[in-house]
């Protein structure tokens, strides 16, 4: 049997390890359309810094596929997939066969319909490329804005002052990390990152770009702007659903999986940011690595449930630990137990007795025994006890 991977992200990394977890005899191929082998993708926004070197987040070395029997076909993008006849057929007119299909073939930075987001000098980040670009752009640039945020906006200006850019931080929402941080914990978030030299418009949306001489001026709605040298988008992920164009694939805002990870077509499976599960794209690298163990499972002929992945972030940006988990929105039937002490701020989320989110800021200490808490779905008997 022959199992086609398209992709070399967390995802299809997963995958790979899983079919050769039940079953060394499959062949494996993958396609990527990088010209590097897996490498860390959160890890490029130290990259950006300049903390690490790209060597430094190749997680993967051509020494891995080879020892795994792995073939591994890059770089070279997909033109199509042909299903009825089992096949991927490569831009270069090649042609693989397969008797089953994982797609994950991940996503791409979002920007917003803003006119002049084309102008040189305007950036997206999530690959090793896009941060060399911006690197080698911000040598002789003094000031820089970053649109959207959130996790990536948040870190990849920490990482543009840390180049010695004056970087200000535009937001659509009325507070930081909306899908994280409640409006207190934002807040005190926001103040946090003030100390470290970062700047913060919100809320802002952008409607232009426009450029004169070396520097690009941002055009708001609401008749105010902002000039930089340099501009970087952070407005989210869209799954890469160009490449199911002409299947029978079904798809919405990603290809939609079952709860073993097939598509509505028998033998093609899908994981990662590609994929919609019960109505959602996870977009983060632990659901990535979920998604693609139990697709590479499935494929391999070992049925591996897959029953959705706990919405979670932990991170550290400019010395600050954050961890966010579940659904940090209140409503009437929600109880919500605070401790802020100085610097730390933690709140928890209870209803229906259980633990539905948490929020940790400046002390992430909990945060496994929090997520742990989640996963099981236990009623939680004392609440306080768990800020």
């Amino acid at each position: 049997m022959k199992i086609v991977i398209i992709g070399n992200g967390a995802a299809a990394i997963a995958a790979a390890e899983g079919i050769r977890r039940k079953d060394p005899s499959i062949a494996v191929t993958m396609i990527s359309d990088e010209k590097y082998t897996h490498y860390s993708r959160p890890r490029v926004i130290e990259l950006l810094s300049g903390r690490v070197t790209q060597e430094q987040i190749i997680i993967k070395k051509k020494e891995f596929y080879d020892i795994n029997g792995i073939n591994l076909i890059y770089p070279v993008n997909v033109r199509s997939i042909d299903a009825g006849g089992r096949a991927v057929i490569l831009e270069n007119g090649a042609k693989e066969n397969y008797d089953k299909l994982i797609i994950a073939a991940g996503a791409y930075s979002f920007i917003p319909p803003v006119e002049g987001s084309k102008n040189p000098g305007v950036f997206t980040l999530r690959t090793i490329d896009d941060a060399n670009a911006v690197i080698n752009y911000s040598k002789d640039k003094k000031t820089a804005a970053v649109i959207g945020g959130g996790l990536l906006g948040i870190e990849a200006a920490v990482s543009l002052v840390t180049r010695g850019l004056q970087t200000t931080i535009v937001e659509f929402f009325d507070r930081l990390l909306p899908r994280q941080l409640d409006m207190d914990g934002a807040a005190i978030l926001r103040a946090m990152l003030e100390t470290k030299g970062l700047k913060f418009m919100l809320p802002k949306q952008a409607q232009t770009i426009s450029a004169a001489g070396n520097e690009l001026t941002v055009n708001f709605k609401d008749g105010t702007n902002l000039t930089a040298g340099l501009i970087l988008f952070s407005s989210g992920i869209r799954s890469n659903l160009k490449i199911i164009e002409g299947t029978d694939i079904a798809a919405d805002k990603g290809i939609k999986v079952n709860n073993f990870m097939e598509t509505n077509i028998p033998g093609i499976y899908a994981c990662g940011d590609v994929t919609e599960y019960n109505g959602m794209v996870y977009g983060i690298w632990p659901a990535a690595k979920e998604q693609g163990t139990a697709a590479g499972l499935n494929a391999a002929g070992e049925k591996t449930e897959y029953k959705g992945s706990v919405l979670s972030a932990k991170l550290k940006v400019a010395g600050i630990d954050l961890g966010s988990m579940g659904n940090i929105e209140a409503d009437a039937d929600t109880r919500v137990f605070t401790k802020h002490e100085g610097g730390v701020f933690k709140r928890v989320f209870i209803k229906d007795g259980k633990l539905s989110g948490a929020i940790l800021l400046g002390d992430t200490v909990d945060y496994q025994k929090l997520q742990e808490v989640m996963k099981t779905g236990g009623t939680v008997l004392n609440p306080e006890g768990l800020v």
